[in-house]
């Protein structure tokens, strides 16, 4: 029986004080913490689906990521439709003195996948994609740009500078040639395609190299025949002038020769010897139009810190090129020492192409002029990858330097029949290659990985 009273009359008055600081606390925390405290993030960050990579002849498949211990092979598991993969991360800050990249199709099958290799696994800064300008314009004022806007995105979503190589000319353009395999008629249509180019990725696009291997008649066709080194240099100042004019921020690099030795030291109609062609650019004054010389070299079966005349010779070495006639556009050091020495070392080189090509885990036999590649061991293949890129380093006049390739091996239709598939790091696949693995243990200790 509680006559009336509740228990709050019972309480003592100091006991009823406590009580009602103690509610006026509890209340003061629960304000504090529903206005001043925000949830968790979680470590996992967004995610983002990435689907299979396709290409016009098979599926192209993802490497599952291999450990960097060149004993374990890597296997290739498909990439499932809408599974998920991390947020990505920009690649940490390269070596200002030294820039690397590779060459990919990244056209083909899926950028976004493409472009997380070269920055997650290889951690290279830079990709090159090579711009067909005459398979992609059909008619005047017509370009199909989706593969290269594709390219471009997932390249800046990955923080991946682009070099675009642009190559060719539509067949509209060249009525007096007919095909592709040249330049225009009219130079000055190369000169606004590359504008176009600069206008649509401006911000996005960090060098040009204009035109590839421009030196023999398969780059560059004409009616009548003739390998043009004083109308390549007009077209190459066209182009600097206006990629300049419309952003003076990329960089402009000159057209890689092909290193050969096939015209005897000179020229004919077919083309010319790399070393005269480039010095009569030099001549003509192509230093004033280019931010840098561009450079191919490939490194057939010699390796890369010999030069041609060092009388070096591999007694097992069934191609026998560069042992029984030692010329200098068979050796990687030869061939970059020398385009620094003609160019008076007045501008540094950006290899654009370079690489070893091995048949080992692809085919047992090789293309008709390819047979040098049959030498090359996988291992050999990923050794002089790494060593060239330590060696270009080391000699200081290179600024940007681009394996050849990441994946035609694997996008090509014709598989290892391509000629480009032996220098590709992934296989027929798209598994890891022991070059693979090379250049990113290479890249961890250029950027002070552990």
């Amino acid at each position: 029986m509680n006559n009336g009273r509740s228990i709050w009359d019972r309480l003592p008055f100091p006991v009823l004080i406590g009580l009602w600081l103690l509610a006026i606390l509890c209340g003061a925390v629960l304000v504090f913490l529903a206005f001043f405290s925000t949830p968790a993030a979680s470590n996992a960050g967004p995610q983002q689906a990435t689907p299979a990579a396709t290409s016009s002849s098979a599926p192209v498949v993802a490497p599952t990521q291999a450990p960097d211990d060149p004993n374990v092979a890597p296997t290739a598991t498909p990439v499932a439709d809408g599974g998920p993969v991390a947020q990505p991360t920009l690649p940490p800050v390269q070596d200002p003195s030294m820039e690397f990249g590779i060459q990919s199709n990244a056209i083909v099958g899926d950028p976004d996948y493409t472009m997380r290799l070269i920055q997650e696994r290889l951690l290279l800064g830079w990709v090159k994609q090579q711009v067909r300008w005459g398979d992609f314009s059909p008619a005047q004022g017509q370009m199909d740009w989706s593969g290269f806007d594709r390219v471009v995105d997932a390249a800046g979503t990955r923080g991946l500078r682009v070099l675009f190589s642009i190559v060719t000319a539509p067949e509209w353009s060249r009525p007096s040639v007919g095909g592709k395999e040249g330049p225009p008629d009219d130079l000055n249509a190369f000169a606004q395609f590359v504008g176009e180019v600069v206008d649509r990725y401006k911000g996005r696009l960090h060098a040009i190299e204009v035109w590839n291997e421009q030196n023999i008649d398969s780059e560059w066709k004409t009616n009548p025949q003739v390998v043009s080194p004083e109308r390549y240099v007009e077209m190459l100042r066209l182009a600097y002038q206006t990629i300049k004019a419309n952003d003076p921020n990329i960089m402009v690099i000159s057209g890689a020769l092909s290193p050969t030795g096939f015209f005897g030291g000179g020229c004919d109609a077919r083309g010319c010897d790399d070393q005269p062609y480039l010095r009569r650019m030099t001549e003509l004054g192509f230093l004033q139009v280019a931010d840098c010389v561009g450079v191919h070299v490939n490194g057939f079966n010699l390796p890369p810190d010999y030069r041609h005349d060092a009388g070096f010779n591999d007694p097992s070495a069934s191609f026998r090129g560069p042992f029984d006639n030692p010329h200098p556009s068979w050796s990687f050091r030869s061939t970059l020492e020398d385009y620094y020495s003609i160019t008076g070392r007045q501008k540094k080189l950006c290899v654009t192409e370079f690489g070893w090509g091995s048949y080992e885990g692809l085919s047992a036999t090789a293309l008709p002029s390819y047979e040098y590649a049959l030498d090359n061991t996988a291992q050999e293949q990923a050794d002089w990858n790494v060593q060239a890129f330590r060696l270009m380093r080391e000699w200081g006049f290179v600024k940007l330097a681009i394996l050849f390739n990441l994946d035609f091996a694997q996008k090509s239709p014709n598989g290892a029949s391509d000629r480009t598939a032996p220098w590709s790091i992934t296989d027929l696949i798209g598994a890891e290659r022991t070059s693979f693995r090379a250049v990113r243990r290479f890249m961890k200790e250029v950027l002070g990985i552990p």
